[in-house]
């Protein structure tokens, strides 16, 4: 049998229950960043080169071979890779994250990403976004339903 809640009391509700669903909503945001971030960084290492193309590039002593146009870019030192980093932002009624790189000067991520005048694209953000799109909606959607439950439970 279900109650009748008055406005009032809907609205105490509403306002006692607020922290619950951003606290787990927070919780959920932080991992679907960390897989996101993860599911970049491996796609990274098992990226499929070029091995028909090598240049030497900042070392000048081992070969680069990249990798084919439209994968995830071949590292070479893994500073891309590595740099790949998650904030979470946790704002009252609408935390968020972001992933991305702690590159900026140049943006080399940007520019594999999107591609250049001389390079050809190699996305590594954008299809792990869209590889994990669904799951995301889902893992956001159970904290939204934690929270609405009052908390921690599964």
């Amino acid at each position: 049998m279900s109650k009748t809640l008055s406005f009032d009391q809907f609205s105490d509700y509403l306002k006692n229950i607020a922290p619950h669903v951003e606290e787990e909503t927070t919780k959920a945001i932080e991992l679907c960043c960390q897989k996101v971030r993860s599911d970049i960084q491996e796609s990274m290492a098992k990226t499929e080169r070029n091995m028909d193309k090598s240049y030497y590039t900042h070392n000048k002593t081992t070969p680069h071979h990249p990798s084919l146009p439209g994968n995830p870019p071949a590292p070479d030192t893994g500073n891309l890779r590595n740099s790949i980093r998650y904030e979470i932002h946790a704002e009252p009624r609408s935390p968020y994250g972001v992933v991305g790189t702690t590159q900026k000067d140049p943006p080399y991520g940007q520019y594999l990403e999107y591609g250049t005048s001389k390079v050809a694209p190699r996305p590594w953000l954008r299809p792990a976004m869209e590889k994990n799109n669904e799951w995301i909606r889902q893992s956001i959607a159970k904290a939204v339903v934690r929270g609405l439950k009052g908390g921690s439970e599964k």
